[in-house]
């Protein structure tokens, strides 16, 4: 069958009507996909999915004696060609797969998910490795699946490994999951984290409008994706990150029992899983209380005294124990590794607690080393000066319609949001000549627009520093994620020509030294907040009483929501949380609590102390009170179909399929922001011709090089000061913000008890009725016990952790969707030593809030400047007879 490539059209040709465009758009893809577009993938009916190897030097694919080898820098553009250098073109090799394909360890869950989109985007995961992982032969598996518009002739997707580039294949996968391998070589991989990078450059079929951007997408599939390394046999203490995830990128951590446990044991075993999923650095914790966990990923855990592990299968190997004892015992057969917190007695098992919590090692690669951090959002503290180039962006030129840069900080647990700064973003770059004038420079902070600035000029113009205020009311405690979006139409893109040399041309020049400058930040926790207990565990962190765990039922399922929840809070808080575990808060004094109990085990009262209707809640959930769980396809570890890899849903929000959702219309809930475009390597595309004028593949240039070759190609133009444009733009949002809070002097406050969205299969709730920290109660419940954990398991991945923010919020697990409520009114609790500076930024932060007092402040000192002002000039002068 001889090879063919597709030419879309150019718009101006293409038929406008939806539908007669949609059916063109299949027509063109099945074309282009020949026999693989209507294969189906090992979800569904037909052939197996599709495996492409690299030719040369892989276990998987038979060598062909008439082949000559080739270096590994040219094995990885092999597979997206299918043939061997000194074939005809019209002779496409097969790969021969052998019978079993070595498996794959998985890439770690993280904040950005898994999904590519847009024109330019990169996905980044630390891999942490073993030394004896390292040494052999390695490969980076991709298991993807793509959009219908994608055009495979000019979309690629790049493989790297700590900064060296493996591979890279056209995206071509809209109708089966495609799987491609490339060859690791030898020395790139390290012991320690390790950078695994994955760049998607993409483009459109047929439309060239900025909004066609967003129908571009590729999706990993996370179960088949990740380094094919040998199983790690040499793990210890310090190399308890090398313990492989799960399908979900989840890392399942099994507790060990024999017998049921009394609440003191339940308790040091919950407070050595937090000690694990601190030290373990995973972002997303599976625990489970039971059997011992089977298979490569996870571990087991067992914790206990001498005598309360006596009997358990492998406690033998420990010896005589005499002391505080830490022991990671290898697998067995099928089993997963063990690890073993014991002791003489409680005092012993809280101190190999505390070492565990204090063990593991941040070594490895350079990229690896700094990526680790670097994945939880770069921490800001306030007052700082940061340099876009410590947080992973890179200098590019981009020659698409809509650039999209992501960045991701995390700030303080206590920090107060509100109108008294401005984070101003210094942006560094230029654009080309030739854009239409609705182009324009678009920042948005958590899915909010915060500022947009028009590209004006039509001969171009570059800038070193475009100053861009930010307002510190858009920010929230915890993870924040900023996108700077560059929309560049110009003519051009009416008649969409891809192939044409100047859709080649760039477009914008993105530096790297673009900069954001953070001012002081006040520092006391709002109350009620969700975003303060997911950013940092704050009320159960403060000093005080010790907090509670409250479990007014102790079965299997409930134990395990409330472990994974706490695991959860341990990694935000970066320490274990000395939760003391009662069956009841009633009759205790001080002290927070976490309450975490299906709907039927809860005392009315709590439930009204948080804000919601216990009648409504019984009449949303009396339907589905009693559904009995039962295992998903992949049993606890989510569901994966191919419907749901397209809707970009995590694998673990899924409800058992016995609890069905009911079918009530949701209500709107807050946009969940995508997966924003982040700098690509130079030479993402070896296949891809250089336009005329930029220079070959070579030396890289500097930014100085880059900047005056863009100030000679806009025929000497200067950087034009842009204080009248910024004058303006700060005018109109001063008097935009006065008009807001002018109409909000005009509003009443809403009271009452929080509505519950009917969908909702968990509900979290922060009562903050007391006076302090320490009297808070968060409330998480949900119908029955294995819908609370199947809800807690879709809360903590970190997708939808990030959006936890309000006074209340409503989870569907069955995708992910998370509705909040804002508190009607809040209060700022102090956390630090009293300060001045503070207490102004406090203070400033407290008047923000509250416009209404602001106001009537304002207007009573002007009323007594007027009345001492009218007294004092009643004295002097004289009198007129």
């Amino acid at each position: 069958m001889s090879a063919m490539t597709l030419r879309p059209p150019s718009r101006a040709g293409f038929p406008r009507h939806p539908i007669v465009r949609a059916l063109a758009l299949a027509l063109a893809c099945t074309v282009a996909a020949g026999p693989a577009a209507r294969a189906q993938s090992f979800l569904g009916s037909g052939p197996a999915e599709r495996l492409t190897v690299p030719p040369t030097g892989d276990a998987l694919r038979k060598q062909s004696p008439a082949a000559p080898a080739q270096p590994p820098a040219q094995s990885a553009a092999a597979p997206a060609q299918g043939r061997s250098p000194g074939e005809p073109a019209d002779t496409v090799r097969r790969p021969q797969i052998q019978a079993t394909i070595a498996p794959a360890r998985r890439l770690p869950a993280g904040t950005r998910g898994f999904r590519l989109s847009g024109e330019e985007d990169m996905l980044q995961y630390p891999v942490y490795l073993t030394e004896g992982q390292v040494r052999g032969a390695a490969r980076l598996r991709v298991s993807y699946l793509s959009a219908i518009s994608v055009a495979p002739e000019g979309s690629e997707l790049t493989g790297l490994v700590n900064g060296t580039k493996v591979g890279w294949t056209r995206i071509q996968a809209p109708g089966a999951v495609k799987v491609v391998e490339f060859a690791i070589p030898d020395g790139v991989l390290k012991a320690g984290y390790n950078a695994v990078t994955l760049t998607a450059s993409q483009r459109h079929r047929v439309d060239c409008a900025i909004e066609a951007t967003y129908e571009l997408w590729t999706q990993i599939d996370p179960s088949r994706s990740g380094l094919v390394v040998a199983p790690a046999t040499d793990l210890d203490l310090k190399a308890l990150a090398a313990l492989e995830p799960d399908e979900s990128g989840a890392l399942p951590v099994g507790v060990l029992l024999n017998e049921k446990p009394t609440l003191p044991r339940l308790e040091r075993m919950i407070g050595a899983v937090q000690a694990l999923a601190v030290v373990s650095r995973l972002a997303r914790p599976a625990v489970s209380f039971g059997p011992p966990l089977t298979g490569r990923t996870g571990v087991n855990l067992l914790v206990g005294t001498a005598a309360e592990i006596r009997g358990t299968d492998g406690a033998e190997d420990l010896g005589p124990i005499t002391g505080p004892r830490l022991a990671l015992l290898p697998p067995r057969g099928n089993r997963a590794p063990t690890l073993v917190v014991t002791g003489t007695g409680p005092d012993d098992l809280r101190t190999a607690t505390a070492q565990l919590a204090a063990a593991g090692d941040a070594g490895g690669s350079g990229p690896g080393a700094a990526l680790a951090p670097l994945i939880r959002g770069y921490e800001v503290q306030g007052g700082e000066r940061l340099d876009l180039e410590r947080l992973g962006v890179a200098t590019r030129e981009f020659n698409g319609r809509l650039l999209r840069t992501r960045i991701e900080l995390r700030f303080p647990a206590d920090f107060v949001p509100a109108d008294y700064g401005k984070v101003m973003l210094h942006l560094a770059g230029g654009y080309a000549a030739g854009l239409d004038p609705s182009a324009q420079i678009v920042v948005d902070i958590n899915g909010r627009n915060a500022a947009s600035v028009p590209l004006p000029y039509a001969r171009g113009e570059v800038f070193d520093d475009q100053a861009i205020p930010l307002p510190l009311s858009l920010w929230r405690p915890g993870l924040n994620s900023v996108e700077i979006s560059a929309q560049l139409p110009n003519a051009s893109d009416k008649v969409c020509d891809t192939l044409s040399p100047a859709a080649r041309q760039p477009r914008f020049l993105f530096l790297d030294r673009t900069r954001l400058e953070i001012p002081a930040l006040a520092r006391a926790v709002r109350s009620p907040d969700l975003a303060a207990v997911k950013a940092g565990a704050v009320p159960f962190t403060a000093a005080g009483p010790r907090p509670r765990l409250v479990l007014p039922v102790t079965d299997r399922e409930t134990a395990d929501a409330a472990a994974t929840l706490v695991a959860r809070l341990a990694i935000a808080a970066k320490r274990v949380i000395d939760f003391e575990l009662v069956p009841d808060a009633g009759g205790t004094e001080g002290g927070a609590n976490l309450v975490v109990a299906p709907a039927r085990a809860l005392n009315p009262v709590t439930i009204q102390g948080a804000g919601l209707d216990p009648g409504e809640i019984r009449r949303i959930w009396e339907g589905r009170a009693e559904t009995v769980a039962t295992p998903g396809q992949f049993g606890t570890e989510g569901v994966l179909t191919l419907d749901r890899l397209r809707r970009n849903l995590p694998m673990r929000c899924a409800l058992p399929p016995a609890a069905v959702p009911v079918s009530v219309a949701a209500p709107a809930s807050a946009p969940v922001t995508a997966p924003a475009a982040t700098p690509a390597p130079a030479a993402a595309s070896a296949a891809t011709a250089t336009p005329r004028g930029v220079p070959r593949p070579g030396r890289p240039e500097t930014d100085e090089e880059l900047v005056a070759r863009w100030d000679q190609t806009l025929s000497g133009a200067a950087f034009v000061p842009t204080v009248l444009r910024e004058g303006w733009t700060r005018l109109a949002n001063a008097a935009l913000r006065l008009r807001s809070e002018a109409t909000g002097l005009m509003e009443a406050p809403k009271a009452g008890a929080v509505p519950v969205n009917p969908r909702a299969s968990l509900i979290i709730a922060e009562d903050s009725s007391g006076n302090g920290l320490d009297e808070t109660t968060v409330l998480v419940t949900a119908p029955n016990p294995s819908m609370l954990k199947a809800s807690v398991s879709c809360l903590v991945d970190p997708v939808v952790w990030t959006r936890l923010v309000g006074r209340a919020a409503f989870l569907d697990a069955s995708d992910g969707t998370l509705t909040t409520v804002e508190p009607d009114h809040v209060a700022l609790i102090e956390t630090r030593t009293w300060s001045l500076a503070n207490f102004r930024l406090v203070s400033a932060a407290w008047l923000s809030l509250n416009p209404g007092y602001y106001v009537g402040m304002t207007l009573f000192m002007a009323l007594c400047l007027g009345l001492a002002t009218t007294g004092l000039v009643r004295q002097l002068g004289r009198r007129n007879s």
